[in-house]
């Protein structure tokens, strides 16, 4: 399901408590995600499906009121 091609390093920006890291992992894992989203560097580790493609996350990110870049 997941290798190392399948992954991807995120900054997030407007990240500011860990309810902020909750909703951005959890909109991650509804697409089948595992993730590392770290407040401190402002940015997300992800290991993701196949099925699910890169520009599908970032707009996973923005649905939550975040604004990432790879």
């Amino acid at each position: 399901m997941f290798n190392k091609k399948n992954e991807i390093e995120v900054r997030i920006d407007g990240m500011r408590c860990e309810h902020c890291v909750g909703r951005v992992t959890g909109a991650l894992e509804a697409l089948g995600c595992r993730a590392h989203v770290s407040l401190a560097e402002g940015k997300a580790k992800i290991k993701y499906p196949g099925s699910v493609s890169v520009e599908a996350i970032l707009d996973a990110i923005r649905a939550v009121g975040f604004e990432p870049s790879v």
